[in-house]
């Protein structure tokens, strides 16, 4: 199994995860060295293993630089960045439910990396049940070895759009059905920016994809049945993102981080912005347009034809129904967005932005921050920051939902 597949499978894995599901009390992890009971922490919303009751009975080392935890395990390195949800293993960067922290000098370690990644890796020497919450070396291979690269890749599966319920969540200020495409931006070849201030392996489309599973998760729980253009590190097409919003569906969300060039004070500008799709009124608004629509690049079967000025005007024209819904859509989610957000609000704008053109319902591009700010960067990094993110834009969406209902009842156009 190539690493590239171990990251698709655990990528899945992530996004499979459902916070609400019990987390086992303890988990016990029997070697040939011993067997221990080792208690399992949710203090940070994720279950976590103390590390060094883990090396008692394992072949692991730990160490810890400032942000970093590296843990050596059976000859294999893991760099976890404290308080994000991801490591790094093998040259990549692979996403968790919740990452590794620090309580009291003692590192925690997610019960996700020990459970689902450390028995692929190490596929002959350790396996997880997951209903007994036990962790043992195999019977017939006690050897600690790294996973076979013979087998071929496999196909990551395909997202589809989730069964309509037709029921709305109890506490839901909603009383109709609702579908919501949310659509991280970048993927696959194409990393978007690499940030000034990210951590090292950490990109923007690996930062878009946390928060949108974050975003699907609360919208779910707000009772609004969500569809993610990709659940995985894939490269989608522009014009494939929005048409996923056809048929049943309500609105489109596209997940971005800005960043800015080099210039005088450029690495204090942050905070959070909005976009919508028409003419950019600003100079600013037209530089994010031109550097999210640069991706078109990575498209290698992009029809040339598809960029002839008359077929856009034509997509404008149908397009034009929507820009007063997405217009208070922006409105909605920007000024709720801001709010969990510590760089501030930088208000909704417009801009010509590829992936909105296509969009056949009302459809927002949110830039949650920008890479190039110390403090945006850490923020948008962090499990937490991402959760609070996740947390506000949801809010956004269902204030725009219930003053579209409103609208409905009231019989308004």
């Amino acid at each position: 199994m190539t690493r590239a597949v171990l990251g698709v499978l655990l990528a899945a894995a992530a996004a499979r995860t459902d916070p609400r599901t019990p987390a086992p009390g303890v988990v016990t992890v029997s070697t040939s060295r011993g067997e221990v009971t080792v208690p399992v922490r949710s203090e940070r919303g994720h279950p976590a293993l103390s590390a060094p009751a883990l090396t008692v009975v394992l072949p692991m080392t730990i160490a810890v630089d400032r942000d970093w935890a590296s843990v050596a395990l059976g000859g294999q390195p893991f760099r976890f960045l404290l308080g994000a949800p991801l490591f790094e293993h093998g040259g990549r960067v692979v996403p968790l439910a919740g990452g590794a922290y620090l309580l009291h000098d003692t590192l925690f370690v997610p019960l996700q990396w020990l459970a689902e990644y450390v028995p692929r890796v190490f596929r002959e020497a350790y396996r997880y049940d997951f209903l007994a919450a036990r962790f043992e070396e195999a019977a017939l291979a006690p050897t600690v070895r790294t996973a076979s690269t013979s087998r071929p890749p496999a196909r990551p599966a395909p997202v589809t759009p989730p069964a309509r319920t037709g029921a709305v969540a109890p506490k839901s200020a909603l009383r109709m059905s609702h579908t919501v495409v949310v659509d991280p931006g970048h993927g696959g070849v194409d990393p978007g920016n690499p940030g000034l201030y990210f951590p090292r392996g950490l990109r923007e489309k690996d930062i878009t994809l946390q928060i949108a599973r974050l975003l699907r998760t609360e919208l779910s729980a707000r009772g609004i049945d969500v569809t993610m253009t990709r659940a995985t590190d894939t490269l989608i097409a522009f014009s494939d993102r929005a048409r996923r919003c056809d048929g049943p569906c309500d609105l489109f969300v596209s997940i971005h981080v800005n960043s800015l060039a080099r210039r005088r004070g450029y690495t204090d500008v942050r905070g959070l912005e909005t976009y919508f799709l028409s003419e950019a009124r600003t100079a600013d608004a037209q530089r994010v347009a031109d550097m999210e629509n640069e991706a078109v690049r990575y498209e290698t079967d992009r029809d040339p034809a598809s960029d002839d000025q008359f077929a856009f005007i034509l997509k404008d024209l149908q397009t034009n129904e929507y820009l007063r819904e997405s217009a208070a859509l922006a409105e909605a989610v920007q000024q709720s967005g801001s709010r969990g957000h510590p760089g501030g609000n930088r208000g909704v704008s417009q801009a010509r932005f590829a992936v909105l053109s296509y969009a056949r319902r009302p459809a927002v591009l949110v830039e949650v921050g920008y890479s190039t700010n110390r403090g945006d960067a850490r923020f948008l990094a962090s499990t937490e920051g991402q959760r609070q993110l996740a947390r506000a834009l949801a809010d956004g969406v269902v204030e725009y939902l219930v003053q579209y209902e409103r609208k409905l009842a009231a019989g308004s156009p």
